[in-house]
Formats: structure tokens, sequence, C-alpha cells
């Protein structure tokens, strides 16, 4: 190796010092620029603050089918909170015609919060936001209903499959509103997909 080589520049994709991505000479015409972001995740695109705490939102953003940037902005972006207290039900926007909708079932003592979610229609969402059905019917009236587990720290949070409902009648009462928040003793097993 040559003094001047860097032992990062290894391959098509060669690291910069500021962490970004860049391709050697002869591949740039042939790949997609990719680079890392510098200070977002996925999971974070200008949420308004105190709407939808982090748990049920970023299950949502995990199981939501349309997650692709709106370059026009966002016309149709739903960020509500319907109920309150055990029966509070959070609700984004999932394309067109759907909805994510989401609760915090529980949490354990080491700080992983559990978010049951559900896809559902924009007429079950708008019967939701004005009092034509509750909560617990709206998840009822879903589809790909599931249990995430999210882990909070400063600078990294995870989020995780738990369980998966392939019908609604499948999902534990106890997850459903009104159910109060469970205070799990231990972690409950991860999915397997």
């Amino acid at each position: 190796m040559a003094d001047r080589e860097d032992p990062r520049d290894v391959g098509t994709f060669q690291s910069r010092e500021d962490g970004q991505l860049h391709f050697t000479p002869e591949t740039a015409a042939s790949t997609f620029p990719v680079t890392a972001p510098t200070n977002a995740t996925p999971l974070e695109e200008e949420e308004p603050e105190g709407v939808i705490p982090p748990s049920p939102l970023w299950a949502m953003k995990d199981r939501r089918h349309e997650q692709w940037p709106h370059l026009f902005g966002h016309p149709d972006r739903i960020r509500a909170c319907v109920g309150a207290g055990d029966a509070a039900v959070y609700a984004i926007d999932d394309g067109k015609r759907h909805c994510m909708i989401g609760r915090r079932v529980g949490g354990t003592t080491d700080g992983c919060t559990y978010s049951l979610t559900a896809r559902v229609t924009k007429d079950i969402y708008e019967s939701l936001a004005s009092g034509a059905t509750d909560g617990r019917h709206a998840f009822l009236a879903g589809m790909d209903a599931g249990l995430s587990g999210i882990v909070e720290s400063p600078g990294v949070s995870n989020v995780f499959d738990v369980d998966f409902y392939q019908h609604p009648e499948d999902i534990p009462a106890e997850y459903l509103p009104p159910a109060p928040f469970i205070e799990f003793a231990k972690d409950l097993p991860t999915a397997d997909r």
C-alpha cells in the first residue's frame, strides 16, 4: 500500500471524514449516489410537538405502507389523538385511502414501551375522529395489526416487532382501548418473521 492510500478507500464505496459515502471515479456513472443523514433518522420528519408520543408514532411509521417523502408538502397529512387516557388512539396518514392507528399498551421497567398498531381505511379513521365509533372497534375493523416494542435512549432508539395478528379478533382484549396501561414484569419475546 502506498503512503498516500487510505485503508478505508476499498471497493466501490469510499468513506469520507464527514461520514458520507462516495464512489470510486470509475463507477460514478453507473451507481446511484448514497448519502448518510447528518442529524435525522428515517422516523423523524417535522412532527408537531406533543401530538403523538414517540412509542406509538414510531411503531405506526415503521408499520405503515406509504413511507415515501412527500415531494410537494403534506396535503393529506394526519397526526391526531382521539380520546384521552387509556382510551387514547393516535393516527397518522398512510397514503390517500388509509391511516395507521396506534395506542400505548404497556411497558417494562427497563424503558421498553409496547404499542399496538393497525391499518384502517380513511372512513374508519373519520368515524373514530367524529366519535361515531370508539377505539376498540376501530382496531377490530383494521388490518395488519401488530404489537411493536420501542426502546427510547438519548441519541438512539429501537423499534422491533413483538407480535402480528392475522385477524383482528386475535388481538388480546387487554391490548385494546380502553384497557389500562400494563406494567410488564419482563420483556415480551420478539416476533419471528
